[in-house]
């Protein structure tokens, strides 16, 4: 038996004065594929890049995979390091690695950015 599960990306670009990101096109792979998700920053002078998911599902929260300081060390949440990979931020890019996924990892990925303090 076969068993899909999704990733998808929000593939807009966010338009306010002096932010804007965007993300790679929607994915979906299956159980155990692997895959990268990219985010770039346009027009923006913003420090911190991150990566979310939103778990599928019903009173789903929004739960925080990754971040990156600009020329500093991206990184992933503790309890996901065995298969969550992330870039430092590269020029204005950052990368996800999603390595051997499992059926929980399924959601929404969300890429933001923000200032540090």
């Amino acid at each position: 038996m076969l068993t899909f599960f999704h990733f998808f990306l929000l593939s807009v670009s966010f338009s306010l004065p002096a932010l804007a990101l965007e993300q790679s096109p929607d994915t979906v792979i299956e159980q155990g594929q692997s895959t990268n998700l990219s985010c770039s920053k346009k027009k923006s002078t913003s420090t911190a890049m991150h990566w979310y998911r939103l778990p599928l599902g019903k009173d789903s929260r929004l739960v925080l995979i990754a971040s990156a300081v600009q020329a500093g060390k991206a990184t992933v949440e503790v309890d996901l390091r065995s298969h969550f990979k992330c870039s430092e931020i590269q020029g204005d890019k950052i990368t996800l690695l999603i390595d051997h996924a499992f059926l929980n990892d399924s959601g929404m990925y969300y890429c933001a950015e923000s200032e540090t303090q």
